[in-house]
């Protein structure tokens, strides 16, 4: 059953044929509700901004949204307005979202990392070729079903659009944009390409690659920095690394991108590409049989009479006889006698059977199979002749070279008139290595190559490094380390060393140091154990808390996250109190009640105002917001109040302000 919280006070009931059930989440776009219609689960979402005079664009774009290929996505069902709001009706799908996921249960590895890849960029393809730019592609919309990764929030390009003109806000995820979003430039494609990279670190290392605070650093950095990658490594890595190009021109498309993740078709053999490759002889393998002690003769003649039939029959079945039809005087002219009667031919069944004289195409080829089957025969007996005294004698057989190449003298010997062709045919020979040949010449040994040096180098430049000295990478192995994450610590073998071209370089790459747990802790002990994991103490905030002074209660990084070594771990303390909360601004009912919610007592003051809109207000608190206060303890509010209209009779008219008056509580 779909989890769903109870709808709060002000929520709609219905949007359109939906009754809404429940809420599913809210976020700053707008309201997930859990929609019913005819004993089915929508989500139904309601966004907070109006759009406008663009309401037919939106109607326009969700029409496309409906066509999006759904094996990754959400479907988009329907879409309406309420009160000038727009609301979109898509598949529901349950599951967590991926932000969550990895909030809940740590980073993705391995397979599962790569299978949220592949499904997700299918998504974007999917949608980009719809002609839909999603825009706010990011953790939070990427829900994991049961049946894998789907994509949500698409086609809502132009609701935000006009939602961002009233309310001044961009749209998008800081954390998650490309620079031409922050820059204002055009938008295409490519934005979600940069967020897909983005996500895909996330998922990989619980962090975005630009860092996650606040919106004026983070925007800082996707415009300057180079991306956080990670734990992130091989393909994948390097994928990552190119979506992640601060110039949208260098990304590759979403389409181009799930190719890569596929592998392409780059490198594999055209033999692979088609069936059947064109210089494989498909001949059944002819099955051996023992030969009895008198009988050499006999059994190299069955032996050679098996590999001709079948050479006969894969022959006839590649060069079948097309339909027959009359022939006209110029076919006789052309071929004589040779489709009479009298004549012979393998078609002749055929020829038989209907009565007419059929169609003359693959004769050649027809002699040409026979040539080749010859051929055949002549190879079978000298193998027969080389392996029966073998057998006979219990001995294993000698490793023989036998060529089978059908030469044109040979093609022409049976047919006069095939042409003769250059082509060289391929041998047995010269498909194999040879082997037991000692007057042949001696196997050729590649050359060495010098391993290039990487260490000090990135990992996905190490990777580049190797790969243009002709070598494949091997083994990458994550080694606790000081150093840079990702920073490669050593190959094998070691730099300089002569290799085969081709063979494997295995590498170790720093995998970082990890922050150890402090929680709990009393703050020196807590700093100490830092140092001594290779880290360093950083900023110390103190924090209201029921647990004592100078515990620890959290730490930035969190615990099991991994840094460079000597990175600042801050530390958020315990200070021992109730948190006061602000009340300025608020009136005096809704203040006390929030001071005695928080566990502290009220003390009221008034202040005589002139401004009518400071009446009953609270002006100043005696415990500063976030300070910490005793439980029970009085925190004295100044309340305005009121003053007089006019002097009283017989005073005269002064400036001097009311002294406070203390008010009962």
């Amino acid at each position: 059953m779909p989890n769903a919280q109870p709808l709060k006070t002000g929520d709609p009931q219905r949007l359109g044929d939906y009754e809404l059930s429940g809420r599913l989440g809210e976020g700053g776009q707008g309201v997930v509700f859990l929609g019913m219609r005819g004993g089915e689960s929508y989500a139904v979402k309601l966004l907070h901004g109006p759009v406008g005079d663009e309401q037919a664009a939106f109607l326009r774009e969700v029409d496309l949204a409906k066509h999006v290929a759904r094996f990754c996505t959400a479907q988009v069902i329907d879409a309406g307005f309420e009160d000038g709001l727009p609301y979109i009706v898509s598949e529901y799908v349950d599951g967590p979202s991926l932000h969550r996921e990895v909030a809940l249960t740590g980073p993705r590895r391995g397979g599962a990392l790569e299978r949220l890849a592949v499904g997700t960029a299918t998504a974007l393809a999917a949608i980009h070729r719809a002609g839909i730019v999603h825009r706010d592609f990011k953790p939070q919309n990427v829900l994991l079903g049961s049946d894998g990764p789907r994509v949500i929030d698409f086609g809502l390009a132009r609701a935000l659009d006009a939602a961002a003109t009233v309310s001044g806000r961009g749209v998008g995820t800081p954390a998650y944009m490309a620079p031409e979003q922050i820059t204002a430039s055009a938008v295409t494609g490519a934005v979600d390409v940069f967020a897909w990279g983005a996500t895909m670190c996330f998922a990989a290392n619980a962090s975005a690659p630009f860092g996650q605070d606040s919106v004026a650093p983070v925007l800082h950095r996707i415009l300057t920095a180079s991306p956080e990658l990670g734990l992130l490594d091989g393909q994948l890595r390097e994928l990552v690394e190119a979506c992640l190009e601060k110039d949208s021109r260098n990304r590759p498309t979403s389409r181009d991108l799930l190719l890569a993740l596929l592998g392409g078709a780059d490198g594999v053999p055209a033999e692979v590409l088609r069936s059947p490759p064109p210089h494989i002889l498909r001949v059944d393998p002819v099955p051996l049989a023992e030969p009895e002690a008198t009988g050499e003769a006999s059994a190299a003649y069955h032996l050679a009479g098996s590999v001709a039939a079948a050479s006969r029959e894969r022959v006839a079945a590649s060069h079948a006889v097309p339909a027959p039809r009359k022939s006209d005087d110029h076919d006789e002219d052309d071929h004589g006698d040779r489709g009479s009667g009298s004549g012979g031919g393998w078609w002749r069944g055929a020829e038989s059977r209907s009565g007419e004289e059929p169609r003359k195409v693959g004769s050649a080829a027809n002699r040409a199979g026979l040539a080749v089957s010859g051929a055949l025969l002549i190879s079978a007996a000298v193998l027969a002749t080389v392996l029966v005294p073998a057998l006979k004698q219990g001995s294993p057989p000698p490793q023989v070279a036998i060529r089978t190449t059908v030469t044109t003298s040979a093609v022409q010997a049976v047919d006069p008139t095939i042409p003769p062709t250059t082509a060289q045919p391929r041998t047995q020979e010269e498909d194999r290595p040879r082997q037991n040949s000692p007057s042949g010449p001696p196997p050729v040994v590649a050359a060495g190559v010098a391993v290039p040096g990487v260490t000090g180098l990135d990992r996905s430049e190490a990777v580049k490094a190797l790969k243009r000295a002709g070598f494949a990478v091997g083994t990458i192995t994550q080694i606790d380390s000081a150093e840079k994450i990702g920073q490669v610590l050593g190959s094998q073998p070691p730099a300089g060393t002569s290799a085969a071209r081709g063979s494997t370089v295995s590498m170790q790459v720093s995998a970082g140091l990890e922050v150890p747990s402090v929680t709990g802790m009393r703050r020196k002990a807590a700093e100490a154990a830092l140092v001594s994991a290779g880290l360093a103490a950083g900023d110390v905030t103190r924090q209201c808390s029921p647990q004592p002074d100078g515990q620890v209660l959290a730490t930035s990084p969190g615990a099991g996250a991994r840094v460079r070594g000597g990175t600042k771990v801050a530390l958020v303390v315990a200070r021992n109190g109730l948190r006061v909360p602000g009340v300025v601004g608020l009136s005096r009912t809704a203040a006390q009640a929030n001071l005695r919610a928080a566990g502290l007592g009220v003390t009221l003051k008034a202040q005589v105002v002139d401004n009518q809109s400071d009446v009953d207000q609270v002006l100043a608190q005696s415990v500063a917001p976030g300070g910490c206060g005793n439980p029970g303890q009085n925190v004295v509010i100044t309340v305005g109040v009121e003053g007089q209209t006019g002097p009283d009779p017989g005073e005269s008219p002064t400036d001097t302000p009311s002294p406070p008056v203390d008010l009962p509580t």
